[in-house]
């Protein structure tokens, strides 16, 4: 179906709900005041974004929305907070930590209730949170018979998304129910260009490539997040929460090598096939029990499984199009966890309430990975086994204090202590990947707040963090590229040597209200961080293979301001600016800042009301600029600038369209790799074009 016929099916049925909805448009309600006087109120620093805020451009992608957010980043399909993503930002979906492989695309925004950004870490949650913590709580109010439906289609480069979400709840005195579901259906066609160039010692051009390639992908997701509450006449609530979420990925990838001076690659023309289907699934049962004096006993078990087959073919030919050679890998990775937390509060008066708890979970995870390789006559040459199993086991404690010393002054303290326990086994043949590592991090944490006359805010906290290394970083076997192995595009490596990061850290923060949900506030940050990991580029039996290792000490520090300012009743504003400076000890300057750094981002934006209709928009600026990982290997990317706009038109009281248009400026991006020795130079630079999507949303309330 053409965007013309889809455009035109959509606003008749707006056109028809419209006429047909005869009830009065309820007034307007506006929560940003009582936001911003919670966030005002609370002794531990956290900014919330509520669904309206969340859902309010119409976003495809929940990277489009977090790229908004305050002192957030987003590089590639990383989250980052201070500019710091590799591990050093925590993603947790309802207060949990998600598996390995967690994808962006996992969750659509109308089926999250709240985004809660954590700038300092508490002993309750994990502590792997040196830059911070990112909670994703799904949908858990109940609205008595909500029943809704959003159907919506986006176009980027020629390519359709068609997506349909729906929301039911309901509820009694004891029970309620709710259930969030999102079907879509994604269609992809990114093409992007390589140039590869390699210099003498006289700075003299010996080689030069130009690899256009394009990326073709269909995506098809369901996502559902169901959830029952039962209250009790004691008082006692029960509640289950469950998130699964099924893809089907289909993705080829073509490259057309030119070699404009020397020789081509083993495989100038090759094609890439990926075929996958994901299974997320996870489901938590959450007691709450009331006990005397005003203590209270929270429980939760819970159980996730995270698992992929996939297939993938790599078809090598010359360049003259002959057939070279095959690869073929099968692979299954499955991880099994299985979760239990506990907290016991208890009240001191008014002013005063401890709390203790554990919080452990248990891992298995397991991967059967077989990889053949075939010649030209696709006759079989040589195959390869790398089946594992890993346990990973997590085991913390914790205590916290929280104290309303005076009227003005309130306090945080918390002690977690974390073991973190993998062993991990291969098959015969692989007996070398075998591994035990085993750690453990005290973290304390303070946070404080105090109210002045005027009722602005200033904060302090002070926490130790730290960063696991995951088991993919660990496990010692090599991941091969296909194709053009060089020191721009290496094979990886795990280290099973690698030890955690450890991190002191400190906020400081100045938060200014105005009243009506009007804020302007000042941030700052400082991590000393122990044992950094970097990536270190080596030649092994002629191949170049990179790998993470820990590299003594860094420091990271920054500054952050936010405004929040509802000019009038129909006219707000927002912005936010964030800028971060990190420098890596053991490698030599300048530019020596953590791998893959962002070194500042802004936003602006807008939302004007007028009757029933809303226009708005946002401007992204995320920095890039120059990064030497290493004496002999630099990196750079350019900067991004993003334009959003929306608008909604309310048609009645129960049905709404929504038009939004984001990365209007479609800006190329360039990414380059540069390694230099004492025989010259190899660069490689990275070209995508990127294009603006138009998505129409049709919503109804039935």
């Amino acid at each position: 179906m053409s965007p013309q016929r889809i455009t035109s099916s959509l606003l008749l049925a707006v056109s028809a709900c419209a006429y047909a909805s005869e009830t009065p448009e309820p007034q307007q309600v506006q929560v940003t005041g009582a936001r911003a006087e919670q966030r005002q109120r609370e002794t531990t620093t956290s900014i919330v974004i509520n669904h309206a805020d969340i859902v309010r451009q119409g976003d495809q992608a929940l990277a489009d929305v977090l790229k908004r957010l305050p002192g957030i980043s987003i590089n590639g399909n990383a989250i980052q907070m201070r500019g710091l993503g590799n591990g050093y930002t925590q993603i947790l979906l309802n207060g949990e930590p998600v598996a390995a492989g967690f994808s962006l695309d996992a969750i659509a925004p109308e089926t999250i209730e709240r985004i809660e950004i954590l700038r300092s870490a508490t002993a309750e949650m994990s502590n792997q949170a040196m830059a911070g913590a990112i909670n994703i709580i799904l949908k858990k109010a109940a609205t008595r018979g909500q029943r809704s439906i959003t159907a919506s289609v986006a176009q980027q480069n020629g390519a359709n998304t068609p997506a349909l979400s729906a929301q039911l709840s309901d509820q009694s005195d004891a029970y309620s129910y709710s259930l969030a579901a999102a079907l879509t259906r994604k269609r992809s066609e990114k093409p992007f260009t390589d140039w590869q160039e390699q210099r003498d010692t006289n700075d003299a051009i010996t080689l030069l490539r130009r690899t256009p390639q394009t990326e073709s992908g269909r995506t098809d997701a369901l996502t559902l997040t169901p959830r029952l509450n039962w209250k009790f006449a004691d008082g006692d609530t029960v509640s289950w929460q469950s998130f699964a979420y099924i893809r089907r990925v289909d993705n080829l990838n073509r490259a057309d090598e030119t070699a404009l001076l020397g020789d081509h690659s083993e495989y100038p023309h090759n094609d890439a096939n990926f075929i996958a289907n994901f299974v997320m699934l996870r489901s938590d049962v959450n007691w709450t029990h009331l006990l005397a004096d005003g203590a209270r006993l929270e429980m939760k078990l819970g159980a996730a499984t995270n698992r992929r087959s996939g297939i993938f073919d790599f078809h090598g030919r010359d360049a003259d199009g002959k057939p070279l050679g095959r690869h073929h890998v099968d692979s299954g990775p499955v991880e099994n966890t299985a979760t239990s937390t506990g907290t016991y509060r208890h009240p001191f008066g008014e002013q005063h309430a401890i709390a203790l708890g554990w919080d452990a979970s248990h891992a298995v995870r397991s991967e059967d990975r077989n990889e053949t390789v075939f010649d030209a006559k696709d006759v079989q040459i040589s195959a390869n086994n790398a089946d594992y199993r890993a346990n990973v086991n997590r085991l913390a404690l914790f205590a916290q204090d929280e104290w309303q010393v005076t009227k003005q002054y309130s306090l945080y303290l918390g002690l977690r202590h974390e073991r973190l326990d993998t062993a991990s086994r291969a098959n015969a043949a692989n007996a070398a990947d075998a591994l035990d590592s085993r750690s453990s991090v005290w973290s304390p944490s303070l946070q404080s707040r105090y109210a002045l006359a005027n009722k602005d805010v200033l904060r302090l906290a002070i926490s130790r963090t730290y960063k696991a290394p995951p088991l993919v970083k660990l496990v010692p076997r090599r991941y091969t590229n296909d194709n053009n192995n060089n020191p721009t595009n290496p094979d990886e490596q795990g280290n099973p040597n690698l030890r955690p990061e450890l991190a002191w850290g400190m906020d400081a923060a100045y938060e200014h209200y105005l009243g009506g949900g009007a804020l302007l506030s000042v941030s700052t940050y400082l991590r000393r961080i122990r044992d950094v990991t970097q990536s270190r580029l080596f030649q092994q039996d002629g191949v170049w293979v990179e790998a993470p290792f820990n590299d003594g000490n860094a420091r990271a520090h920054g500054v952050e301001l936010e405004a929040k300012l509802p000019l009038t009743k129909t006219l707000d504003l927002r912005a936010n600016l964030s800028r971060n400076w990190s420098r890596v000890d053991n490698v030599p300057g300048p530019d020596n800042r953590l791998e893959s750094q962002t070194p500042a981002t802004a936003n602006i934006g807008a939302d004007y009301r007028w009757q029933q209709f809303t226009v708005g928009g946002n401007l992204n600026y995320q920095a890039a600029g120059p990064s030497r990982q290493s004496l002999k290997v630099f990196n750079s990317a350019s900067p991004k600038r993003e334009l959003d706009l929306y608008a909604l038109w309310k048609v009645g009281a129960k049905t709404q369209l929504r038009i939004s248009a984001a990365n209007l400026l479609h800006q190329q991006a360039s990414e380059t790799t540069l390694y230099t020795d004492s025989s010259g130079a190899t660069q490689r630079i990275r070209l995508t074009p990127t294009y603006a999507t138009l998505r129409l949303m049709l919503e109804h309330q039935l």
